[in-house]
């Protein structure tokens, strides 16, 4: 992604740094895969969201048919699955709803890295990259994992998957600890052309003190120095203020819809 002046460039870098998770799904213990006509769905052994799910790059009009088609491998028996759509296909989100999907339209952002602003660290919290130390790689994954939602042994079979990624350099992960204690984390994928920012979470103990922003900027200048010129990430309405007081701008929306199993 050569500017952020084309409005219409912006959200297809987003969306195919989205797909660099891609490699990482198809690795997962036990995955099956299939790729279609603008779509990729997966199992695994795991029955957790995104361990089992879709994403679909498309535009077309959504038919009952399709969708109900799409999740019939998750139906027999019903498995917890995310659906994330890349282009926030009109429709597609009601039509989800209405199957039992929560569902959620994250903000397509992104930034130019040479605005970040300076990453600034009080007396007592550090940030370092954590992938060659194994166990403080299993914290950072198990702090991203439970703030978003997943329960802690849910770490250890993304870390498998992770690991067996050929391009493993390309995704880089972060931990913040205050006073010694690991309090926030956040993962770096490079790749698209463009520094994507995932997995950004702060345990409760530790939120109101700006970690979230922190190990996001430091993801970042880490993108910066390898090379890439702009950050992308996918927000939650109450982490949007928080990417924008340091820099980033929305471009748009994804779609991204969870189903619990029965």
């Amino acid at each position: 992604m050569d500017t952020l002046t084309d409005p219409s460039a912006v959200p297809r870098a987003i969306a195919d740094s989205f797909l660099a998770w891609i490699p990482i799904v198809e690795r997962l213990d036990g995955a099956r895969m299939e790729r279609g006509n603008g779509f990729v769905r997966w199992t695994s052994d795991v029955a957790l969201p995104v361990f089992n799910g879709v994403i679909t790059d498309l535009q077309r009009p959504v038919a009952d048919g399709w969708v109900d088609e799409m999740l019939t491998p998750f139906d027999r028996p019903r498995v917890p699955l995310l659906w994330a759509d890349v282009r926030d296909l009109s429709g597609l989100g009601s039509a989800l709803r209405a199957r039992g999907f929560e569902v959620a339209r994250p903000a397509a952002m992104a930034v130019e890295l040479e605005s970040l602003p300076a990453l600034e660290l009080p007396d007592g919290v550090s940030i370092r990259e954590v992938d060659a130390d194994p166990q403080a790689l299993h914290t950072a994954t198990t702090i991203s994992m439970l703030t978003n939602g997943f329960p802690e042994d849910s770490a250890a079979p993304m870390l498998r998957g992770v690991a067996r990624v050929p391009d493993r350099g390309a995704i880089r992960n972060f931990l913040l600890e205050a006073d010694g204690a690991p309090a926030a984390a956040s993962t770096l994928v490079l790749a698209a052309g463009v520094a994507g920012l995932y997995n950004v979470g702060t345990l409760e103990a530790f939120r109101g003190r700006g970690f979230g922003s922190a190990i996001s900027i430091a993801a970042m200048a880490a993108g910066r120095e390898a090379g890439m010129r702009f950050g992308v990430l996918q927000a939650s309405e109450m982490g949007e203020p928080v990417y924008r007081r340091i820099g980033f701008e929305a471009y748009g929306h994804q779609m991204w819809a969870a189903r619990a199993a029965d």
